[in-house]
């Protein structure tokens, strides 16, 4: 591989990846707050619906966390595509989240 193209896409991993781990870590804020209001999900009893929201709503920390790591560990080890890959799975672990929400409430 062409020793230009190899610098030029470990600089687009870099700032696609800095950018991820900086709003993913933001966004973890608000999720917490909703994590602390997630109980009164059941207010209207418990419903498979809601059990699944709360349940990927207390994963999604998880799934940032892990994600980001193993960008950065793929990073390290110079694998740019899947790096960049890995940045894409809390953005489907929100669609997850909030998309069959509306269909279940």
């Amino acid at each position: 591989m062409d020793p230009a193209i190899a610098d030029r896409r470990k600089k687009i991993a870099l700032v696609i990846l800095i950018s991820a781990t900086v709003l993913f870590l933001a966004s973890l804020l608000p999720t917490g707050a909703m994590i602390i209001f997630s109980p009164m999900a059941f207010d209207s009893g418990p419903k498979p619906g809601t059990w699944a929201f709360v349940i990927t709503l207390f994963a999604y920390p998880v799934v940032v966390l892990v994600t980001l790591v193993a960008a950065w560990i793929c990073f390290a080890k110079r694998a740019y595509r899947l790096a960049m890959s890995l940045c894409v799975l809390p953005i489907i672990h929100l669609i997850v989240l909030f998309v069959p929400a509306t269909w279940f409430w």
